[in-house]
């Protein structure tokens, strides 16, 4: 079963792309810049457009769920012999946005992307499931799913 990142969140980051744009623009032509100097202080944000169009046009998965693993993202699969539990809990008070959080039994090592070994000393962890990005239906479907494989406890 796969799932996948909330198109409406997809469209926000769009739009927040091109606001950062606009003003990366305006102030290019606000404060007169030369054109070396305007090349650079806009390359990040047309980066940031492409980018975020791509990820809009072309969503990508969350998770992907089976019998025998799930696979985060474009992670390794994690085996849910592997898995001791998974605690479902936010990622900070002020913003409130749901995560679920693997924790896997001693002495399991996976190979990480670079974003895992980034993740894994913050409260995300190596292997974590952003509830937040998906749509509330997904949300449920998700921890159903992932709750006949193992426990998920409340933080």
């Amino acid at each position: 079963m796969n799932f996948y990142y909330s198109r409406k969140k997809l469209f926000e980051l769009f739009v927040l792309s091109l606001l950062v744009f606009g003003v990366a623009l305006y102030s290019v032509y606000f404060f007169s810049m030369r054109v070396g100097v305007a090349t650079v202080i806009l390359c990040f944000p047309i980066l940031f457009v492409w980018a975020s169009l791509y990820v809009f046009l072309c969503p990508p998965r969350v998770a992907k769920i089976d019998k025998r693993a799930i696979q985060i993202d474009r992670a390794v699969p994690l085996l849910w012999s592997d898995v001791k539990s998974a605690r479902k809990t936010t990622s900070n008070p002020v913003c409130g946005r749901d995560i679920i959080v693997f924790e896997l039994k001693p002495r399991v090592i996976y190979p990480l992307t670079w974003m895992q070994e980034f993740c894994k000393s913050t409260r995300f962890t190596a292997f974590s499931i952003p509830l937040y990005a998906m749509k509330e239906k997904d949300q449920k479907a998700i921890c159903k799913e992932i709750a006949k494989h193992c426990k998920i406890k409340e933080d």
